[in-house]
């Protein structure tokens, strides 16, 4: 899988601070903790890479990506909901993005 060669990229492109670790990993899953607030799961398909990246500060909020197996970016995933904060994890089994509204803003109320 993409282990250690992809914690030494992540670890060159994400100097948060902390040290990218491995938390969990499940199949074609994973988990890494770059920071105390800051992880990424990935997921990895046939010849692509899932991965959301999630920040906290103290609301956390989520992007997600998909990249090709040189980590080129290939396409950039939104939620299916306008929000300041959406939070996104990964389907551990099927690879797909849950994605939550993580903020309580009305965003139909007009100014």
């Amino acid at each position: 899988m993409l282990l250690l060669l992809s914690l030494s990229l992540i670890a060159d492109l994400f100097t948060m601070g902390g040290t990218p670790h491995v938390v969990e990993h499940q199949g074609a899953y994973e988990k890494i903790v770059l920071t105390d607030s800051t992880s990424l799961e990935i997921y990895e398909k046939e010849d692509t890479y899932l991965v959301v990246m999630t920040a906290c500060a103290p609301q956390c909020s989520s992007c997600a990506c998909v990249y090709n197996k040189e980590w080129k970016p290939l396409q950039t995933i939104t939620p299916p909901f306008t929000s300041i904060f959406p939070l996104a994890t990964i389907n551990k089994e099927t690879g797909t993005i849950e994605w939550t509204d993580n903020d309580t803003w009305n965003y139909q109320s007009t100014l």
